[in-house]
């Protein structure tokens, strides 16, 4: 063998509060390599195991005479993180010499890492509002390098909330985190017209180590809301403006408005009584005694012909086409002013109005849900003996208890005198 080392001291505890060092500082180990050999050679010096990434050693390459010695520092500085285990771990060191790389030599130590202890409480809600309680959510953070197991409390030396903890225990993994809730009551109400701030603390307790805790705050909103009184006043000035507007501005307006309207609506009526002599028409030649009672309106339109309101339904089987006509009456010609056209079973198919063989107006049954009423402003005029003629193609029968299509058309307008 070219070469043998060995640790000056057998395991080293690495624990928080004792000797030599805690986690997150450096402790420093003394390594002795000895040169076997009768010739000067030099060494290189390799950490090996988990530690091996903690741990530098000075100097890294040594150069021995024959049957020489020396003693190295090696510096062992395991992390304050989740990450490092605690309990022991084997640290190695190789010695390889340069002039026979494959005669190598080592030297083992023991390292206890301690338990280290840092538990963390992260409000995500610093502050909320209620009138009887509210939910804080918080996350309970390990940064330690042990199990967390931690029972939460709430304390508030004014007594006035308590809480409830979901889950009032809770184990954390290394590194890990874990939400919890907390729903704070308020022992009384607040009958003030303000609101109250009640600050308390949370405190995750584990025995053997430090109390982690964070601080919230509980705004307790009074039972009569803040404004209540000053919003009713405000809602009441509202209603009583409006309620002045309209008896004292818009009700009269609208009562002249209107009475102008009929005044100059109404027509002016002169009845000529038989036997009166004194009150005839102007250009009146009928002899007195002998006239007959009548009426003349001036100042209203004269509108011309009788009103006729004319169904026309069709009943057509699917697959098939049938139609419905109106014909005029001789003498009279007829003037259509609306059509309303009618799908109350939502049928499919297609409706055409026609004046005799010439199509009006055509429509689709299948995109029709409800009355299409089509008001004319320029009157269709039918003449004496012409036919208005409704055809329906039922493609389909919306209504599942019925057997035909049902589509109508109901036609309005005025019969007035040919001539």
């Amino acid at each position: 063998m070219a070469a043998q080392a060995w640790f000056s001291s057998g395991d080293v505890a690495v624990a928080p509060g004792h000797t030599p060092v805690a986690p997150g500082t450096t402790t420093v180990l003394q390594l002795t390599v000895v040169n076997l050999g009768d010739t000067t050679d030099s060494f290189v010096l390799t950490p090996v195991g988990m530690p091996a990434a903690w741990t530098t050693i000075r100097p890294a390459t040594i150069t021995l005479f024959g049957g020489t010695q020396e003693v190295v520092d090696v510096e062992v500085s395991p992390p304050l993180l989740p990450s490092t285990p605690a309990g022991p771990l084997a640290l190695t060191v190789r010695v390889v010499p340069q002039g026979d790389p494959d005669d190598i030599a080592s030297a083992e130590t023991s390292l206890v890492i301690g338990e280290s202890f840092d538990r963390r409480i992260n409000m995500l809600q610093p502050a909320l509002r209620g009138r009887r309680g509210a939910t804080f959510e918080m996350m309970l953070e390990n940064k330690g390098n042990t199990l967390a197991s931690c029972r939460l409390h709430l304390i508030d030396p004014t007594g006035r909330v308590e809480a409830d903890f979901d889950p009032p225990a809770a184990g954390v993994e290394p590194g890990a985190s874990t939400l919890v809730r907390a729903r704070v009551r308020a022992k009384g109400v607040q009958w003030e017209r303000r609101s109250r701030s009640i600050p308390f603390r949370i405190d995750a307790d584990q025995p053997g180590s430090p109390t982690a805790s964070a601080t919230a705050t509980f705004v307790q909103a009074p039972v009569v809301p803040e404004h209540v009184w000053t919003r009713v006043v405000g809602t009441v000035a509202v209603l009583a403006l409006a309620t002045i507007g309209w008896f004292g501005l818009v009700k009269p307006a609208i009562r002249s408005a209107a009475d102008d309207a009929v005044a100059k609506s109404t027509p002016t009526v002169t009845t000529v009584a038989p036997g009166n002599t004194t009150a005839s028409l102007p250009g009146n030649t009928t002899p007195p005694g002998n006239a007959p009672t009548t009426t003349v309106a001036q100042g209203g339109p004269t509108v011309e012909g009788a009103i006729v309101n004319v169904p026309l339904p069709v009943s057509v089987k699917q697959g098939q086409t049938g139609a419905n006509q109106y014909t005029v009456p001789a003498g009279k010609r007829l003037r259509i002013t609306d059509l309303v056209i009618q799908n109350p079973q939502l049928d499919q198919g297609t409706l055409v109005v026609a004046r005799g063989d010439s199509a009006l107006f055509t429509y689709s049954l299948t995109n029709m849900f409800n009355d299409v009423d089509r008001p004319l402003v320029t009157p269709i005029e039918l003449a004496p003996g012409e036919q208005l003629v409704v055809t329906v193609s039922c493609v389909g029968v919306g209504d599942q208890t019925a057997t035909t299509c049902a589509p109508k058309v109901l036609l309005s307008g005025r019969l007035v005198p040919a001539n």
